[in-house]
């Protein structure tokens, strides 16, 4: 039997297991026969979609009903559990952001969003221009509005082990300036990490005790970690991803994201979601609990900023394709803004190597969504599946017609546009300018720490590639330009279907003095973006 195949029998297997589990927490949510329809439709997405497991918590007044559904393992009878725990990824920048909107409340006055970081830790901060150094504050971070790289390697790589957020801190200089203060979005995981540090700063506490005790607690999210030993054991579902077409299951040791935390690493499931929706939607009762007035929960949720134009073109639906518009207004502290059939509508999603997730609130209606799951098969768009049941089930909850259903929940965003297929790479290796050992050696950034460039093992025209977590090879293209395709745990990136050629990374620009080479320049994506430097260390030959 071959592994297409078998992949299709576990699928089909445990969708017949399992069907749907329901929490009921209240009564009624919905209708009978719209509560069917809608699991029909959920059950129907993961058959199509290969989703091994999904937990999905829904919130409407003072009703909340939990759906478990599938498998946290595939091959093996563990459901999906309302107490099941996900990693939730950039679902945790909302948690972090209220976090500091809370120390704001207990500085008496002292500490603003507006407050400049400088004047809060000092000379400890030293970014690429004196100008940003001295005018970024808390705002500016948690609304990805600094101006400066992301370092988007560092997402996978990691950073070097022994870093805490404070050395982080001490080598954001290395982040070049892509744009001014407040001139655009430009996600950036480096800024939550610096928001964290601050966090400590003011307390003497770690970011972690301070998420538990100041607010996860308070919220009664008791379930909920943002620091674990292991995501291995039998209360985690297992991460998927999609390598040639076929579901593998990831290595969970890259799931320690280190002093970038803030940014992403809250594991919670169903039941504690609902209390943690119900405080966003500001629910007086838990809203109490915590020390943060709603006027100013209200502002960390209130967008100052618009997306970029690539950022926008993914994430709003306001042309006249769409049945329904979903119009972005831009991005706040911690979530997006959308307008949703006329009702403002916060929201943030998730999305590490195995998990997608998305938090979408409806304060008007009182209604909140959250749907995370444990893998699919390969997208282009990762964000459909839960987009699209995201818009079916707002619907329901607002009693309007759903225009997603059976016929176009699979295909979703097509057949009202076309999905932008990632260009199909057809790469023919070409001669460097000079021989490959001379690009051979390790280039260290002090921020992103030591990469290693080696002879490979199984192929003489290509070289080895490893910074931190992530490992692949470089293929020269000409000149002194190389293209990395990342393995191990990421080749799931390189070859997530069998009828595409491999998909490259990024691009590597060596640069040399003369005959030897003195460094690399790594840019954000394949497509280019202001890159980070490394320096080539001198070989043993040379030290002597």
């Amino acid at each position: 039997m071959s592994g297409g195949v078998r992949l299709l029998c576990s699928m089909e297997l445990f969708i017949v297991m399992v069907l749907v589990t329901v929490v009921s927490v209240h009564s009624q949510l919905m209708d009978p026969e719209k509560e069917k329809q809608m699991t029909d439709l959920v059950k129907h997405m993961m058959e199509c979609r290969q989703i091994p497991g999904l937990s999905m918590t829904l919130v409407k007044g003072k009703e909340t009903k939990t759906f478990p559904m599938g498998v946290t393992k595939l091959g093996t009878e563990q459901t999906v559990k309302s107490k099941t725990m996900f990693s939730l990824g950039s679902i945790t920048q909302s948690f972090t952001a209220a976090l500091i909107a809370i120390l704001t409340q207990r500085s008496a006055g002292v500490v603003h969003f507006d407050t400049p970081i400088e004047k809060l830790i000092g000379g400890e901060l030293k970014l690429s221009t004196k100008t940003h150094t001295s005018e970024v504050s808390l705002r500016d971070l948690l609304m990805h509005r600094t101006g400066l790289s992301a370092a988007s390697i560092s997402v996978l790589s990691g950073l070097p082990k022994s870093m805490t957020r404070g050395d982080v801190v001490s080598h954001l200089k290395e982040l070049p300036q892509v744009s001014g203060i407040r001139n655009e979005f430009q996600f950036n995981s480096l800024m939550y990490s610096l928001a964290g540090h601050v966090a400590e700063k003011l307390t003497g506490n770690s970011w972690e005790a301070l998420m538990k005790t100041l607010l996860l607690d308070k919220i009664g999210m008791a379930s909920s970690k943002v620091e674990v030993d292991s995501i291995s054991g039998p209360e985690f579902a297992r991460p998927y991803v999609s390598v040639d077409d076929e579901l593998v299951e990831l290595d969970t040791s890259i799931y320690d994201l280190g002093p970038l935390a803030p940014a992403g690493t809250l594991y919670s499931n169903a039941e504690d979601m609902a209390k943690a929706m119900r405080y966003f939607l500001g629910d007086p009762k838990i809203a109490k609990n915590v020390d943060l007035p709603l006027s100013v929960l209200e502002d960390v949720m209130t967008p100052k900023i618009l997306l970029s134009p690539g950022y926008r073109a993914s994430l709003d639906r306001s042309s006249h394709h769409w049945p329904v518009p979903d119009i972005n207004v831009g991005y706040a502290m911690g979530f997006f803004r959308n307008t949703y059939r006329g009702y403002q509508v916060p929201w943030q999603s998730g999305s590490l190597p195995g998990y997608q997730s998305i938090m979408w609130l409806i304060p008007e209606k009182s209604i909140g969504i959250f749907i995370v799951i444990n893998g699919q098969k390969h997208s282009d768009i990762p964000l459909a599946t839960l987009q699209a049941l995201t818009y079916y089930i707002s619907d329901l909850l607002l009693e309007a017609d759903p225009w997603i259903g059976l016929t176009n929940a699979c295909s979703f965003p097509e057949p009202f546009i076309k999905t932008v297929e990632f260009p199909d790479f057809d790469f023919k290796v070409k001669s460097p300018d000079f021989s490959l050992t001379d690009y051979q050696g390790t280039y260290t950034n002090a921020l992103l720490g030591d990469m290693v460039i080696g002879k490979s093992p199984t192929n003489p025209k290509y070289l080895t590639f490893s910074l931190g977590k992530a490992v692949g090879e470089i293929q020269p293209e000409g000149g002194n330009v190389f293209r990395l395709f990342l393995g191990g745990n990421f080749k799931f990136m390189t070859s997530p279907s069998k009828s595409t050629f491999p998909v490259p990374f990024v691009r590597l620009f060596f640069e040399f003095k003369g005959p030897k080479c003195t460094g690399v320049k790594v840019p954000d994506s394949i497509f280019g973006g202001t890159p980070m430097d490394f320096v080539k260390k001198p070989d043993v030959k040379e030290e002597l």
